[in-house]
């Protein structure tokens, strides 16, 4: 189940995780009473983030939570999505934001430093070397990470922490990328990483990059064949109407989150202060792999909403691995990067690699036929505001694993095609026959219902399958009672 925004998550400009404003440099980081004998009000540090939303995030969003509870709130985060436009380099422009003292701090993926001139997470590349859970625990555990951040010195921020996130898989449009020769000659998208795309080509395919924005035009133009990405991320935005096949077993690599810290507003915080952040985000690493580590359920979420799924045998595996043996060559050049994966190499073999992840039954072969687009009306009918509420109890009955986020109270505006609010913040609307169909091209993915009208005006819609059930419960559990 999707977190308590579902979808608009990926719409909504941020987590404002507060709405107070207060400059670090100029409280000078301290906590002391105002002239008054007041309270002082809370230092807040604004924390560049390149992906719209936390809820694919958990250990960022986790790091976000912490620092306000351990601080009593006295010191907080606020955050500010969609840094960067969802361009291609947005990670590196909140990296940049960051050095420049723009944001106070901000976070990237570890792939993306290696096109920054930072070489120290090279090995956390390495494809097919982090290849599961367990092991990345280990990796974590024996502060391998740690060392990485001092690279960061050269870039002009500070690393406060690197946080496990979720393993990246194959995921196809057409079919399945399974066998070594399925690469070769496809184009398949990654982010901004130049060492993700020499692995990409060493099996045979043309490296795209395309983060967020760029991947859902070029999907939508037909020019991609496949990319790669974690099973949360992947049913957080509805990939499988796309690109429903993904390769369960195969682990192309980690990805890992760095935290990162302007230096000179690091100095303007009091010790507390410092104490409290370095405390969150202690906290947030060591419980990073257990908050990435839900892929057999997001297997069958993602199943539910229309993605199938299949398994390398071991000769493809093996395959695979012979044809990263010149990456592995190249990264080894670098004698630091050389010393970590064999130091990564040695946890390997000595962590058991946990249960592989199953797949049920119903889930493989091929996807579910699309229906056909048929040219909708908007009926001036619909036009009006509308509201429901979802609570506790409602998200407990369905099994939602966040229900004490809840209640949550959604107001929708629809007019004539456009509809604002709810769980889709801003999209278009269209009906054919009994069937209303919510299309977020922004976004990438549309969501169909049958739909009735009551005598008072409301709307009572229903689930068209697949769907994935986070967004069955936050758009359509409820009617959607008509108040203007």
């Amino acid at each position: 189940m999707r977190s308590r925004n579902g979808r608009a998550g990926l719409m909504m400009a941020g987590v404002a995780v507060t709405v107070a404003m207060l400059a670090v440099g100029c409280s000078g980081g301290e906590l002391a009473g105002n002239k008054a004998g007041g309270a002082a009000p809370p230092v807040v540090l604004q924390m560049g983030n390149a992906h719209g939303e936390l809820n694919g995030l958990p250990a960022i969003q986790y790091f976000v939570s912490q620092v306000k509870e351990r601080s009593g709130g006295n010191l907080r985060i606020e955050v500010r999505s969609t840094y960067g436009d969802f361009a291609n380099d947005a990670e590196q422009q909140v990296v940049r934001a960051v050095a420049a003292g723009e944001a106070d701090l901000g976070w990237a993926g570890t792939r993306i430093f290696d096109t920054m001139g930072v070489t120290s997470f090279q090995a956390l590349q390495a494809p097919m070397l982090i290849d599961s859970y367990p092991l990345e625990q280990a990796v974590i555990t024996a502060g391998i990470p740690d060392q990485m951040l001092q690279g960061l010195d050269r870039i002009g921020v500070e690393g406060l922490a690197v946080l496990a996130d979720g393993l990246r898989k194959p995921v196809g449009v057409k079919r399945a990328v399974v066998h070594a020769a399925d690469w070769r000659g496809i184009k398949f998208g990654t982010v901004k990483s130049e060492r993700q795309a020499d692995a990409i080509r060493a099996l045979g395919a043309t490296p795209v990059e395309v983060f967020r924005r760029a991947r859902l035009e070029a999907l939508s133009s037909g020019t991609l064949d496949g990319f790669e990405m974690n099973l949360l991320l992947y049913q957080n935005t509805a990939s499988a109407q796309a690109a429903p096949y993904v390769t369960a077993n195969v682990n192309l690599w980690p990805q890992m989150d760095v935290l990162l810290a302007n230096p000179d507003r690091l100095t303007h915080l009091s010790e507390q202060q410092r104490s409290w952040l370095m405390q969150a985000a202690q906290d947030a690493t060591e419980r990073s792999v257990s908050l990435a580590n839900h892929d057999a359920q997001d297997l069958r979420r993602a199943c539910q909403a229309g993605a199938r799924f299949a398994n390398a045998s071991k000769a493809d595996l093996a395959a695979l691995n012979e044809a990263f043996a010149p990456v592995y060559a190249s990264l080894e050049q670098d004698p630091q990067t050389k010393a970590f994966i064999q130091q990564i190499e040695r946890l390997k073999r000595s962590t058991p690699a946990g249960r592989p992840l199953a797949v049920p039954a119903g889930c493989t072969g091929h996807a579910p036929a699309k229906p056909v687009k048929q040219a909708g009306s908007v009926p001036s009918s619909l036009n009006g505001t509308y509201r429901y509420e979802l609570t506790k109890e409602d998200a407990l009955r369905v099994g939602d694993p966040e229900a004490d986020h809840f209640p949550d109270v959604e107001t929708v505006t629809m007019r004539n095609g456009e509809v604002k609010g709810g769980c889709f913040e801003v999209a278009r609307y269209s009906v054919t026959g009994n069937r209303i169909t919510f299309d977020v091209p922004e976004f990438g993915y549309t969501l169909t219902f049958t739909f009735v009208v009551d005598d008072k005006g409301s709307l009572h819609l229903t689930p068209v399958q697949p769907m994935d059930p986070g967004d069955a419960f936050q758009c359509s559990y409820k009617p959607w009672t008509k108040i203007g």
